[in-house]
């Protein structure tokens, strides 16, 4: 159980909480992206929701690189909140997201050279590899999104079942001062 959320030592630092909330946001909208843009028809704005797909993801990549980088170097560690079971839960659900972010992340990109994608039909990446390539390629990021999406809508059921079941401070421990 954790002390006082309000007290310093007990709560994340600002660049930690604001690098993971943009990470989630961003994930939130690559996969909705992702799962409704094969909806449109072909055509100018489907390719440019698809740029828009791709330049999101190279955000997403800085912002995930640079919040594991700060978490390692200058983040602020709080005491765990709990002991056992559920720490051993949370430890391994974070450390299952942080993989889970690098595999989509080098799928995605992979994905991009794959298809040799035309950014906003302004500039195309150099195409790699063959038809069975890009649709392999494709159907794994399709299945990491999925995979990613169940594992972090999780991650958020436990959040909100510690604040309103447990009623012991673990998702202030994440939120915005």
């Amino acid at each position: 159980m954790i002390g006082d959320p309000g007290d310093p030592a007990e709560v994340y630092d600002g660049t930690t909480i604001v690098l993971h909330w943009l990470t989630a946001i961003l994930v939130a909208i690559q996969f909705l992206i992702g799962r409704t843009t094969g909806l449109l028809p072909r055509g100018a704005l489907r390719l440019d929701v698809w740029s828009m797909h791709v330049v999101f993801g190279f955000v997403l990549t800085g912002v995930v690189t640079l919040g594991m980088v700060w978490r390692a170097r200058y983040g602020r560690r709080p005491p765990p909140s709990n002991r056992g079971a559920l720490h051993l839960a949370a430890v391994t659900t974070h450390r299952l997201l942080d993989f889970l972010l690098l595999i989509m992340i080098a799928l995605g990109i992979t994905d991009v050279f794959a298809h040799g994608f035309p950014l906003f039909n302004l500039w195309h990446f150099p195409k790699v590899g063959g038809r069975e390539f890009v649709l392999s390629v494709n159907a794994w990021h399709g299945w990491m999104a999925n995979i990613l999406a169940a594992v972090a809508l999780r991650h958020a059921a436990a959040a909100l079942f510690h604040h309103h079941v447990m009623r012991n401070g673990v998702l202030l421990r994440m939120w915005w001062r």
